[in-house]
Formats: structure tokens, sequence, C-alpha cells
């Protein structure tokens, strides 16, 4: 049996990928309930450990240390498939007695194309062999446990952050009172740049409390590589300032941003 924590919305998906799979539902939301309902839930996290020969975790990546820490005694293979970076990762391996590194590029996986599963580490090809010939492609990188969070993290930084740099950009423009001046050179030089900050500002307010942790651990691995951090944190900080309720609409979205700067 494959064990799952704690199947969200990307976790749900890969889960469903597999045959015989179970999660522990104390202490979970209804939400989480609901995404789970067609795993065997065993309750507990003891059960979990004792009934489950590889456990998969997929969970927002501020909580990734916190669960590993309840796997500490685990002595099935614990894969962490979270977005965090290769000193993170670092903490999580020196926890677990078994342990696979993950990084996961694209969005849920339900149909064959769309999404790749990067690994890591000595234990790595064992969590491939689990998702061969369904819809995530499960790639080996090499032994080294790190490298698939150090890709994810390098990868995510141009996906999110330059998002994240859209919207500050454009939130700047209304400040400085030249919004509509910046649109119309947009229009004429960088033709997608309007539709493109239309779609920013949903996924900002849709995922943006999850990305903000995200970018925290992509400074990080930024920092790690000698490299100046602030571009993350940046980026995690315009998430942040997003709240989940805001309606995810560019004209929301920038006011929020706006009215912050404005008053800082």
């Amino acid at each position: 049996m494959i064990g799952i924590v704690h199947p969200g919305d990307m976790g749900a998906a890969v889960a469903a990928l597999l045959p015989d799979v179970a999660w522990a539902s104390a202490g979970r939301s209804e939400d989480t309930r609901r995404r789970a309902a067609a795993l065997t839930d065993l309750g507990e996290i003891a059960r979990l450990k004792e009934e489950c020969e590889v456990v998969l975790s997929v969970c927002p990546p501020h909580a990734a240390v916190d669960t590993a820490r309840e796997f500490q005694d685990y002595q099935g293979l614990y894969a962490d498939l979270n977005a965090v970076s290769p000193d993170t990762t670092e903490r999580i391996a020196g926890l677990v007695p078994r342990f696979a590194d993950g990084g996961i590029v694209g969005p849920p996986p339900r149909k064959p194309g769309t999404t790749r599963l990067y690994l890591a580490g000595e234990e790595a090809p064992a969590v491939a062999k689990l998702f061969a010939g369904t819809a995530l492609e499960a790639q080996v990188i090499g032994p080294r446990a790190g490298d698939a969070s150090a890709l994810k993290m390098v990868y995510a930084a141009w996906t999110k952050g330059t998002t994240a740099m859209l919207l500050a950009v454009r939130a700047a423009a209304r400040s400085l009172g030249v919004e509509g001046e910046l649109v119309r050179e947009w229009e004429r030089s960088q033709p997608e740049l309007p539709a493109r900050s239309e779609q920013s500002a949903r996924l900002g307010v849709e995922r943006g409390w999850r990305w903000s942790y995200e970018l925290d651990e992509i400074g990080r691995t930024f920092a790690a590589a000698g490299l100046p951090d602030g571009f993350g944190h940046a980026a995690a900080e315009v998430y942040g300032r997003l709240p989940k309720d805001a309606e995810p609409d560019l004209e929301t979205v920038l006011e929020l941003l706006a009215r912050r700067s404005t008053s800082a």
C-alpha cells in the first residue's frame, strides 16, 4: 500500500494515478476529506506508517519539514515531492531513515504530457517505478538528493516570479499615474502582456497564498547559490498582499497592491 500526506489538489491528483493508496484523516479539513474520498482512510498517521511501504508527501512548502517530523521512525520509503529549497530538502532527508527527493512541474496530472515528476537520490528509481505508464511522467535525474528540488526551484523562479513581477510593475504604474500609457506601450511592443496581467491577477489570488511560501524557498535557493535572494522574497511579498477571499480580477488585485504601496 502507498500512503500520501496530505492530499490537496496536487496530492489528490497524484494519488488518483496509483492503486491502493491510503491517507490519514485525523485533524484534516472537510475539503481535504472530500478530495481524498476515493482513498483508503487509515485514520491516524501511526497506521499509515505501519501499513504503507512508501509514503508520498505532497503539501504546502511551509508544512514540509513538520510533516517529515511525523515520520522520523518510519521504516518505509519517504518521498518528499514538495516545492522546497535544496537546503530544506537536506533537513527533511535528515529526519527520515529512507528518503527520495522529488519536484513536480506542471498542473495536477490528469492527462498525459502535462506534468513531470523529477526525482533524485539513491531511492528515486523506486518512486519512479510507481508511476510507470501513468499520466505523471517520472524522471530520475541523478543519485544526489536535492537535485530534483533544485530543478523545481529554478523552474518556478521564472514561472511564478515573473507573474508576481508583472503584477508589481502594473501596480507601480498605477500608483505613479502612468498605467494607461504603459498598457498602450505594451500593446505596441509587448502585446501579450495586457492579457497576461489579467491571468496573473487570477492566479495571484487563487494560488498566491501557497506560492508565497514557495518563493521564499526560491529566495533561499538563490542565496545558497551565491545569488541575490531578493527576487524570491519580493515576489513572495507581492502574493502575501493578496488575501485568498479577494475577487480574482485585475482591478481588485491592482487596487490591493497600489493601496498598500501608497500607504507604506
